[in-house]
């Protein structure tokens, strides 16, 4: 029976590895930032926000993150993208559900790719990692 529980929290922990490990990844091929994406200032990040109008999740919880982000950090540039409207940049960015983010250094590369939610504190993480 003990082996049973240890194999079984083993196996829990490595799902749950693995999923964070591809979830949020480091961009391995520089993607630059569009043409057709307007930003503020070019001297700052930009983050690139997927959404669609029915993720209850995209609403409630990641864009009130990404304002308040937005708001403390200061200095980056939000781009609200609808991932169903602009299919050309989901299929760039492989955005494979919503919400997801995509960071992007001042030099307009793109840095991180978070595919689904992100807590506040692993954005703020990439933020300050691009920023410096």
């Amino acid at each position: 029976m003990l082996e049973r529980v240890l194999v079984l929290g083993i196996l829990i922990t490595l799902v749950f590895i693995f999923k964070k490990k591809f979830r949020t990844h480091r961009v391995s091929k520089k993607i630059y930032l569009p043409d057709n994406i307007q930003v503020k200032d070019f001297k700052s990040p930009t983050v690139l926000y997927f959404w669609t109008d029915d993720c209850v999740q995209c609403r409630t919880m990641q864009k009130p993150i990404l304002e308040n982000l937005e708001e403390d950090f200061g200095g980056f540039n939000l781009v609200d993208v609808n991932a169903l409207k602009e299919k050309d940049l989901t299929s760039l960015f492989n955005i494979k559900t919503v919400p997801s983010t995509v960071i992007f250094s001042n030099d307009g590369t793109s840095k991180f790719i978070n595919n689904g939610f992100v807590q506040r504190n692993e954005l703020l993480k990439q933020l300050e990692e691009v920023r410096n």
